[in-house]
Formats: C-alpha cells, sequence, structure tokens
C-alpha cells in the first residue's frame, strides 16, 4: 500500500502527456482537419525567376529556329555605274585647228548641217580666193577664145582647185549631224582642237538615261538579264539607293582598255579599271533621283555604284551545307 503522497507524485506526469500530444500540431492545422479540407499539395521549393527564364529560353529556342529557317544570306556583286544619255551625240573636230568662235549655246534647238562652231579659216580662205580669181581670169580668157584646148584644159584644172579649196573652208566649220538640243558646249574661243575632240554634244528628242555598270569578269556565269536584281547608289548621295532594271548583259568579258572604248572617248581618264569586266547596261525610271527628300537630276557622266544580287540561302543552309542537296 502507497502513500498518498506518492500516489500523487505518479499521476502528475500522466496528466502532462495530453497536453504534450496536442503541442505536435498547430491549432491551424487541428481545426483544418477537423473541417475536413481537401488533401494537401506538394511543396514548390523552385523560385520563381526560373521558372520564367526556362519558358524564355524556350521561346528563344523556338525563335531561333524560325529565324533560320526562313532568313536568307545574299551574296551581291559590285561594279561602277556610269550614267549616260543615250542619243546624245558628241560633235567631233575633223581637222586641227583653233576655234574661232562658238555659234550656239546650251539649250538652243539646231538644225542638220547648222554651223556649231567655226574654226580659224584665214589660210584657207585667202587660197580660196586666190583661186577664184584665176579663175574667173582663164574663164574669161576662154570666152574670148572657145576652141583654145589648153586653156579649156587650164579652166578644167582650176575648177578641181576651186572646189577642193571651197571644202577645206567648209570643213573648218563644225556643224550638226542631226537636229536636236545642245546640251552641252566643250571649247571655248581660242582653244586649240584635236582631230576627233569632241566640242559640242547635241542631245536627241528621242533620247533616254542608261546606266552602264562594269562588274569583275567571274561574276559573269551568275549575272542574267532576266533574273538579276541590281541597286543603284550615286556617288555622293548615299541616300539615293533605288532599284534599275536589267536591259542586257554582254556575253563577252572584255579587258579594260576596250570597256572604255565602249564607254567613249569621253570617259577616258574618268575611270580606272583593273582587270576583266562584264559589261551590263540598265535603265532608269526616270531622269531625277531622290536624295534627303529633295529632287534632282540625273546628268550624263555621273557615277556611281551598282550592287547585283546573285543568289541567296536560309540560315540553316549556310550553317548545315547537307541541307542544299535536299
Amino acid at each position: 500500500m502507497s502513500e498518498p503522497g506518492s500516489e500523487r507524485a505518479v499521476a502528475a506526469p500522466t496528466s502532462a502527456r495530453p497536453a504534450t500530444r496536442r503541442a505536435i500540431f498547430r491549432d491551424g492545422a487541428i481545426e483544418a482537419h477537423r473541417r475536413g479540407a481537401g488533401p494537401g499539395r506538394p511543396l514548390h521549393i523552385v523560385a520563381t525567376w526560373i521558372r520564367w527564364a526556362t519558358g524564355v529560353m524556350f521561346l528563344l529556342l523556338a525563335a531561333s529556329l524560325v529565324f533560320a529557317v526562313t532568313a536568307r544570306l545574299g551574296e551581291y556583286a559590285e561594279g561602277i555605274a556610269v550614267v549616260r544619255r543615250v542619243g546624245r551625240v558628241a560633235v567631233t573636230s575633223a581637222v586641227p585647228g583653233t576655234v574661232q568662235s562658238i555659234e550656239v549655246r546650251t539649250g538652243q534647238r539646231v538644225a542638220a548641217g547648222q554651223v556649231l562652231v567655226q574654226l580659224d579659216d584665214a589660210a584657207p580662205r585667202a587660197e580660196l580666193a586666190r583661186v577664184e580669181q584665176e579663175y574667173r581670169q582663164r574663164l574669161v580668157e576662154l570666152l574670148r577664145t572657145p576652141a583654145d584646148d589648153a586653156k579649156r584644159e587650164r579652166l578644167a584644172t582650176l575648177k578641181a582647185q576651186l572646189q577642193l579649196a571651197q571644202a577645206r573652208v567648209r570643213e573648218r566649220q563644225i556643224v550638226a549631224s542631226e537636229p536636236g538640243l545642245v546640251s552641252d558646249v566643250r571649247v571655248r574661243p581660242g582653244q586649240p582642237v584635236a582631230p576627233g575632240d569632241a566640242v559640242i554634244a547635241v542631245e536627241q528628242d528621242t533620247a533616254r538615261t542608261v546606266v552602264i555598270g562594269l562588274f569583275p569578269g567571274h561574276y559573269r556565269p551568275l549575272l542574267s538579264a532576266g533574273e538579276s536584281r541590281l541597286f543603284l547608289e550615286l556617288e555622293g548621295f548615299p541616300d539615293s539607293r533605288r532599284e534599275v532594271s536589267v536591259r542586257s548583259v554582254a556575253d563577252e568579258v572584255v579587258g579594260p582598255a576596250e570597256a572604255m572604248r565602249y564607254l567613249g572617248r569621253d570617259r577616258q581618264g574618268a575611270l580606272e579599271l583593273a582587270g576583266p569586266v562584264v559589261v551590263v547596261e540598265t535603265e532608269l525610271p526616270s531622269d531625277t533621283f531622290v536624295a534627303d527628300d529633295t529632287e534632282y537630276r540625273v546628268y550624263d557622266g555621273m557615277q556611281g555604284v551598282l550592287e547585283a544580287r546573285l543568289r541567296s540561302e536560309t540560315l540553316l543552309e549556310a550553317l548545315i551545307p547537307a541541307l542544299k542537296r535536299m
């Protein structure tokens, strides 16, 4: 039989156990269990920024794949461009001499055979006057004695000399071969000229503007009049880039000298060509171009750069060449 004090001592721990058991759970958890709430969810330990970063990465990967399949890389050829006016005739001198006077001005309309420039003709005119005077004298003598065959032969000789002297006077006059508009005067009074020198430029009513392109010769197999796209940028006007239509592509690759002869003597020294070239002729849609929101006129002899798009491939084909065969 135990003492009363000992029973109280043993019973004290028994009454303390339930209090310790209730402390295991939070009151909120016990209350939620009592209400019969739904099952719990797994604990998420991944940070929110990691989920966003993963999504962005997959989006970038998909966009890169689409870009590689659709984006195209082009191969371009660059050549020298020279503006030319087709139907613009350069009138040249047939004989050497010094410019005595200029009979026309820029913008003036002229007819075929009209005198444009007069060369010094003092010596030919003096010779013509001498032959004319002698011819008249011999003619009078022949009229006095019509039966004199010697005088008749002498008169025939003088007539040939007279025609030659008249031709030499006429060749000192540079005349227009065709009607048109004077677009350029290239000489001044007192300037010496040589045979073949251009003195006046006359533009016909049917004149049009073309652009002559000189591309390196090794691009000829890739250039086609029907498929190549050409873009022109005039020198001094960086924002004047425009597309031009191809008229013709030469079948042969020529040297620099032959190409300069194609452009004309008036372009000698204006260009420096190195190596063989292929000549491409294009046509401008109009005689004006726009740069810096201002419209300008295109003039004969202006230079620039022609850029031709030869072929293209997708970025994916460039990265994996085996796809081209597929």
